[in-house]
């Protein structure tokens, strides 16, 4: 038997600036007010809940914070050249070269900065924070990042 939690809407936003590539190109650079939602499934455990509401939110809040206003810098994106000196980060794409002061960007072990790559970067981070609170309890946890209204990218991952 599987219950299922839901948190959303609310101050689970962020918004941050970023660039992506695709099919050879690079988007201008832009910003979006993202919102948050994360499903969380499972057993219920000995207080008859899957998980904490507030421990919830709390965490997800604790992430969006980290990504709120800041240019957000895929360092697996391979047509990247990256450099970071002198407390700034040097982006070259092509002809283009945009230098940002490192105290405006979140570096992230990501290939490509869309709404699903940073809906699993946020699922990793809230499943790290599960585990540490339930152990091994059979969670799944799906989270889904809007980039504008009506455009929700989901990724779903067992915790």
């Amino acid at each position: 038997m599987s219950f299922k939690v839901i948190v959303e809407g609310g101050n689970l936003r962020f918004g941050a600036a970023h660039f992506i590539t695709m099919g050879g190109k690079c988007e201008r650079l832009h910003g979006h007010n993202y919102g948050v939602s994360a499903i969380v499934e499972g057993p219920l455990g000995p207080d008859s809940y899957v998980v904490d509401f507030v421990l919830l939110k709390h965490t997800l809040r604790d992430i969006c914070e980290i990504l709120d206003h800041r240019f957000l810098l895929p360092l697996k994106n391979e047509q990247f050249v990256l450099q970071e000196s002198d407390g700034h980060w040097q982006i070259n794409y092509g002809d283009r070269r945009y230098v940002f002061p490192s105290r405006d960007v979140l570096p992230l072990p990501l290939d490509n900065v869309t709404a699903e790559r940073l809906a699993e970067y946020i699922s990793e981070a809230l499943a790290k924070a599960l585990q540490a609170e339930y152990g091994d309890r059979p969670l799944k946890i799906s989270v889904g990042v809007e980039e504008a209204p009506g455009q929700t990218a989901w990724y779903s991952r067992d915790a």
